[in-house]
């Protein structure tokens, strides 16, 4: 999973990485959803050429300690509607 990939934990390839895995023992709250939203963006501008038209949500979920990530994009070429997928991030130890 690319998104909890930390920095330099990738050989070869040290720029690889966000900083959302830090941000999963942050508090969870909306502040805090924004920058996991942005992460995800700039990971998927950065290194998915073939999809366009990116919408990222993130929704905290306090009680849970885990942020549920929704992800829309179009791919790029293909005469299809646009996907979707959720996903849930929370802090493992």
């Amino acid at each position: 999973n690319l998104v909890q990939t930390k920095f330099t934990e990738k050989f070869f390839q040290p720029d690889l990485g966000s900083s959302v895995g830090d941000l999963l023992f942050e508090f969870v709250d909306y502040g805090s959803a924004g920058q996991v939203r942005d992460q995800i963006i700039n990971l998927i501008k950065e290194y998915e050429p073939r999809v366009d038209n990116v919408n990222v949500a993130v929704k905290p979920q306090p009680d849970l300690n885990a942020f549920e990530c929704i992800v829309a994009f179009n791919i790029v070429g293909l005469a299809i509607p646009a996907q979707e997928f959720t996903f849930i991030l929370e802090a493992t130890r």
